[in-house]
């Protein structure tokens, strides 16, 4: 609770205030439906936007909706002492805006290590971070719920690349094994 108290009011100036507003609004779904318009507009990453987009659902949607549903549990904004800046009352674990951006920092990693647009991913890593602060200085989230968003976030992501990497490249060493065995026929 101190963790939360220093960085929701200790913390508190008009600068500020400004600045968290605009990280927050960085880790909302329309930021990674931007992501897969950049991703579809660059050559070599048009393959993965599709990917990209699936998968920040799977996370950012599923995943966090399935544990809000499974651990409710109250928002410091619910508590008299605290001073939110945005109207919260339920649903405080994990915190979605954190998952959703470290999603999209870590999935870009996956999609851009090796290429010219490693920038997006190395925007996207000082971002995060930024996000899960803004939602503790906002006053509705408890730290614990931004440190679940990150690890939901980054964890969710590395498995469903994962899956999708393994289903996509499994796939594709069965076609090349059956135009293997049709041409050895």
């Amino acid at each position: 609770m101190e963790t939360f108290r220093s960085i929701h009011l200790g913390l508190h100036s008009a600068t500020l205030d400004v600045f968290f507003l605009i990280c927050t609004y960085l880790g909302l779904g329309q930021v990674p439906a931007f992501v897969v318009v950049l991703l579809y507009l660059k050559k070599e990453t048009r393959a993965h936007a599709l990917s990209f987009g699936v998968i920040a659902l799977i996370v950012g949607l599923g995943f966090v909706h399935a544990i809000k549903a499974i651990i409710p549990r109250d928002r410091p904004s619910n508590y008299t002492w605290a001073h939110p800046q945005e109207a919260h009352l339920a649903g405080s674990f994990p915190s979605g805006h954190t998952t959703v951006a470290f999603c999209i920092a870590v999935s870009l990693w996956w999609i851009v290590r090796g290429t010219r647009y490693q920038w997006m991913a190395i925007v996207a890593t000082v971002v995060a971070p930024l996000v899960a602060i803004s939602r503790v200085y906002r006053g509705v989230h408890w730290p614990s719920d931004v440190l679940a968003g990150a690890l939901l976030g980054s964890g969710g992501a590395i498995m469903c690349w994962l899956v999708r990497d393994w289903w996509v490249l499994g796939r594709s060493s069965q076609s090349n094994s059956s135009e293997l065995t049709v041409r050895q026929d």
